[in-house]
């Protein structure tokens, strides 16, 4: 396969230089047409595998070894990644995404687009991860001081024939990103941007391919990748051959006004395959287009040659050197504990912590206030003292798996935590702390069940620390907040913007206090986390004992009944244990037998609100909800009323291997 590299900064450039040649050139009788060879060029794709580099048939994770055997073993093949790679699990936040970007280049990326998160760890860090990448980083939509921050586009060439592909990042960006971060960096619309490179690359080129972290969902984006290319003209559509897209953590595979559009979800679920066939004519190249996204089985069962073994194994060599230098760290042992603490992806694609308070948000603000407290202490403050944290900051649970407890691991924080924050405490005014509270508020009522109501669950709500709040589900957007009340009993004034006290928070929330007044940084996020499960474990003979009191978030006129139903599978691999009897535990309490029924549910009634159940023979932790409906039957994950429709709350207990 032959390939080069072009890279194209500017538009004007090749414009002035074209005329330059046009006036300058002697005219040259025509040639005679000399075409090409037909060709098949296949463009292998990923997006948002957030650090998820490993192949891991549990969670069927296909990972870069796999990616890199497929690519190798495909003639005229390319293999593009559509954003968020380099922060997520801790395999990325180790190293600040470095050695994530050390794989794709072992496994033969040929370019990828930045993606929003790819600016979590500060623009600087982008740049230092872009010269370690043996591949071009677009965004042409992305400047800094006015000047493009990365590649607005490159040119590939294979079998003789010129790729162009286009980086566009969603400008969403700019206010999902700390902006602390972000000194001097804008996000352009992403349409001009595209129009821009569009007619740099026309004529140019034999194919031009989008590459979008925009995504599909309307509701999270200013543009989706679909919107944009409505709006581009008719001309301009005839220019692109396909979209490659990511962010939206969804399987696209659809054409879009004649132009094929992929996304493969999530954490290397899938793989893209975008086939484009060449053939030469006289007037330039005539190229088709066809997409389609192979799942899990499907891509593992891809067929390898020679070539594409021997590449896998040096992938898989690095990917070994890497881990095992980065478990020496990950696997360090911070405590045990008895049952999770739990936030964020709790329930697949439904983030718990961004619409009730949660166990683990509890603890995240007791740490983030225990320091605080210590550091008012030494500068003699006097004032209350509070903490907040945004529920889009907790990514997952502790620990990650709900098995029946064990091991904390410093790689089990750092997945929860991997957005690079420090945590700073501020001079705020009462009125300012309502501000930020209304701000994540995005819940439209209750129903009868209790369940909130919210189109889009916000990563801006609030998990707190040192005062309690009350808000209306069904009250005006900025006026939903009834009270905040501190631990000493005080109840805030809404418009007391003259007050003051003291908050701790990570420094993506603390952009928000246009006004506050930053008096100084307690440490890394996820260090000050260790450090108190080490301060309350170290107590405790390494055990951490930690209950969440819940109560520190309360409904104004809550509808919710005084008890609901919980209906939970029972299962071993994909057989439901009908009729057999089990003891079943809630919150850690006294266990008592259950029987599953016919079809191999349980049955049980439960007080209003979060609570943790586990079921005799090893299962996982289960957790249900009935303000956040979390909790659903294995299969139903893709339906949209999962969490609503039946009034129940249906979850799995899974039971490992052995007679039960």
């Amino acid at each position: 396969m032959k390939k080069s590299v072009i890279f194209v900064f500017s538009a004007i450039m090749a414009a002035a230089l074209c005329a330059f040649t046009a006036c300058n050139a002697k005219k040259e009788p025509p040639e005679t047409f000399n075409p090409r060879d037909d060709a098949t060029v296949t463009v292998f794709t990923t997006n948002d595998m957030h650090g998820n580099v490993a192949n891991d048939e549990k969670n069927k994770m296909i990972g870069v070894v796999q990616a890199a055997r497929i690519k190798a073993s495909t003639p005229n093949a390319l293999l593009v990644d559509a954003g968020d790679a380099t922060q997520g699990a801790s395999f990325a936040s180790v190293s600040q995404g470095a050695d994530v970007v050390r794989m794709m280049n072992e496994a033969g990326y040929d370019l990828m687009a930045a993606g929003n998160h790819e600016f979590d760890y500060g623009a600087d860090v982008l740049l230092e991860n872009k010269g370690l990448a043996d591949f071009p980083i677009l965004a042409a939509n992305v400047k800094k001081d006015g000047k493009p921050l990365l590649d607005s586009s490159a040119v590939l060439e294979v079998a003789d024939y010129k790729i162009g592909f286009i980086g566009l990042t969603t400008i969403s960006t700019a206010t999902s990103t700390n902006p602390t971060l972000l000194s001097g960096v804008t996000f352009e619309d992403e349409v001009q941007a595209a129009k821009q490179e569009i007619a740099s690359l026309k004529g140019e080129t034999d194919a031009i391919v989008l590459v979008c972290h925009m995504g599909d969902n309307e509701k999270a984006v200013s543009r989706t990748s679909e919107q944009l290319i409505n709006a581009l003209t008719v001309e301009e559509r005839k220019e692109v051959s396909a979209v490659i897209d990511g962010h939206s953590h969804t399987v696209e595979d659809k054409t879009v006004q004649d132009i094929p559009v992929i996304q493969t979800g999530v954490n290397f679920a899938n793989i893209g395959k975008l086939t484009l066939a060449f053939k030469d004519g006289e007037d330039g190249a005539v190229v088709t287009c066809e997409g389609e996204v192979l799942g899990y089985d499907e891509a593992m069962g891809y067929g390898a040659t020679a070539a594409g073994e021997q590449k896998a194994q040096k992938v898989k060599e690095k990917l070994d050197a890497i881990s095992l230098q980065q478990d020496e760290i990950l696997k360090e042992v911070l405590c045990n504990i008895d049952h999770p603490l739990f936030g964020g992806y709790v329930c697949y694609n439904y983030v718990e912590s961004r619409v009730v308070e949660t166990s683990y948000g509890d603890f995240v603000t007791d740490a983030f206030r225990y320091y605080a407290d210590k550091f008012a202490e030494n500068e003699k403050l006097g004032l209350p003292v509070v903490a907040v944290e945004n529920g889009g900051g907790i990514s997952q649970s502790l620990p990650t798996w709900y098995s029946g407890g064990g091991e904390v691991t410093v790689g089990d924080v750092m997945n929860a935590f991997n957005h690079g924050n420090l945590v700073e405490v501020l001079k705020v005014s009462p009125a300012e702390l309502y501000a930020a509270i209304e701000k994540g508020l995005v819940t439209t009522g209750q129903s009868d069940t209790g369940l909130l109501e919210c189109a889009k669950p916000s990563g801006s709500f609030l998990q707190c620390s040192g005062f309690t709040y009350t808000y209306d589900p069904a009250g005006d957007a900025g006026k939903k907040v009834t009270e905040v009340k501190l631990a000493n009993g005080t109840v805030l004034d809404r418009g007391d913007g003259e007050n003051k006290i003291l908050l701790a928070t990570n420094n993506y929330v603390s952009s928000s206090f246009a006004n506050g007044e930053k008096l100084g940084e307690l440490g890394g996020e996820d260090v000050l986390i260790q450090d108190y499960i080490l301060y309350l474990s170290g107590q405790n003979g390494g055990v951490l004992d930690y209950d969440c009191d819940y109560g520190r978030i309360k409904i104004a006129n809550d509808k919710s009944p005084d008890t609901y139903t919980a209906k939970i599978a029972v299962l071993k691999g994909d057989e439901a244990r009908a009729n057999q009897s089990f003891t079943l535990s809630v919150d850690g309490g006294t266990a008592e037998e259950v029987m599953t029924d016919d079809e191999g549910y349980i049955t049980v009634e439960l007080t209003k609100g979060a609570h943790y159940l586990y079921l005799s023979g090893g299962s996982n932790f289960v957790y249900v909800n009935n303000y956040s409906g979390t909790g659903v039957a294995p299969g139903e994950e893709e339906n949209p009323d999962y969490y609503t429709k039946e009034g129940y709350y249906k979850f799995a207990f899974i039971i490992p291997g052995g007679d039960n």
